[in-house]
């Protein structure tokens, strides 16, 4: 007896003086007990919980059955439950908790340990808050390699074969003096907003903009071979000029009559590419004669074309159409420099002839053979036709 009374006043000991949160429900998720670290964490007294449902310490009824169902029921059938939950204080703050739950040996109850990590979850949503605003200045492939720490925060830089893209806004210049700033500025974004989007896709690392000017590479941090980092990058210059077209009609619409088109250059050459910069400051980044002669291909371009280089069109030769064009000096070079225009990949040829395209006042069709739902379609151009017609005839 005096054994089973002693177990007892430690129980009650460890109980009311612990430094954390308990409180035991009944099989109805009534609360029956509550120790005064519990209290003391949502704000409640021990009087304003004994005789309670569950639910007045979850921030909803859809979260009090979502807890029900994601531990309650799973303690009651001897699993173990160990998870982080927000619940809801007196004054309806969000509580973040971590909970475990054991049922009660010989009654019908389930007794919950319950530890504050608001503090710690607080501060993880900072955190990350922060990496996501910091992510917007570095290149998802940099940003990845740095936090996931394949990539060291030092100055260094290494040797790599990359296929490096340049590109800009033929009559951007020309244009800055006449617009406003808050047009000039929705213009630039609008348009670096949509080539970033493709130069993701095809896998790029953004290297910087300047000004309507952006320096994309292939190769570096992530590589899939020499060859496919050329394609990719040939590839995501078709998809940006083509995607030009959508631009010139949007900037149009925004009073901007200036037909405004971009200019391509890229290169594969062996760059040196890494952290640069000094101990306080470092930027990702390329440097080599390689990059330079990108960047001079690209002003060599003309308006809407993309020059590549020898070396970038022996890797690609096979899947994309380009032609031969004249050869240029480059300073610092002694030789001249064969250059090629891309034209349009192979798979976009045999796709043209499962594509229809017309465009002229009043009229804009683009319908693309491949298509499934062909019925729809024809339904769709029969309705047109019909009120074609009916017009006609008023």
């Amino acid at each position: 007896m005096n054994q089973n009374t002693n177990k007892s006043s430690r129980f009650e000991q460890v109980f009311y003086n612990t430094g954390v949160g308990i409180m035991i429900v009944d099989k109805d998720r009534v609360l029956i007990e509550v120790n005064p670290k519990f209290c003391e964490m949502l704000g409640f007294t021990k009087e304003e919980l004994i005789g309670k449902n569950a639910e007045i310490i979850h921030l909803s009824t859809e979260m009090y059955k979502e807890f029900g169902e994601k531990a309650f029921n799973q303690v009651r059938n001897n699993k173990t439950v160990n998870l982080d939950w927000p619940c809801k204080s007196k004054n309806g703050q969000t509580v973040w908790c971590r909970i475990a739950g054991d049922p009660v040996i010989g009654a019908d109850e389930v007794l919950w340990t319950v530890v504050d990590i608001t503090e710690r979850v607080t501060s993880q949503k900072k955190i990350e808050e922060l990496t996501t605003k910091l992510s917007k200045y570095l290149s998802p492939q940099v940003y990845q390699s740095i936090f996931s720490g394949k990539q060291n925060v030092k100055i260094e830089a290494y040797r790599k074969k990359l296929t490096v893209f340049f590109s800009d806004i033929k009559g951007f210049t020309e244009i800055t003096d006449r617009l406003e700033p808050e047009v000039l500025s929705s213009l630039l974004n609008s348009y670096l907003n949509e080539m970033s989007k493709i130069a993701l896709k095809f896998g790029g690392t953004i290297d910087k903009f300047i000004g309507d000017a952006i320096l994309i590479f292939f190769g570096d941090p992530e590589s899939k071979g020499d060859k496919e980092d050329a394609k990719a990058c040939v590839l995501m210059a078709l998809e940006m000029r083509e995607r030009m077209k959508y631009l010139r009609k949007l900037w149009e619409d925004q009073g901007i009559s200036n037909p405004l088109d971009i200019r391509i250059g890229i290169n594969t050459g062996y760059c040196n590419v890494g952290n640069f910069g000094s101990e306080d400051r470092l930027d990702y980044t390329i440097i080599g004669g390689e990059v330079n002669l990108a960047s001079r291909l690209e002003s060599s371009a003309e308006i809407g074309q993309i020059l590549i280089s020898h070396e970038t069109y022996a890797l690609i030769k096979k899947d994309i159409i380009c032609e031969k064009k004249d050869e240029i000096n480059v300073k610092g070079i002694a030789h001249k420099i064969q250059t090629y225009q891309v034209i349009v990949s192979n798979k976009s040829l045999v796709r043209k002839n499962m594509f229809l395209s017309e465009n002229y006042d009043g009229f804009n069709l683009e319908l693309d053979l491949n298509i499934s739902k062909k019925n729809q379609v024809v339904a769709s151009l029969e309705k047109v036709l019909k009120k074609l017609k009916k017009h006609d005839e008023h």
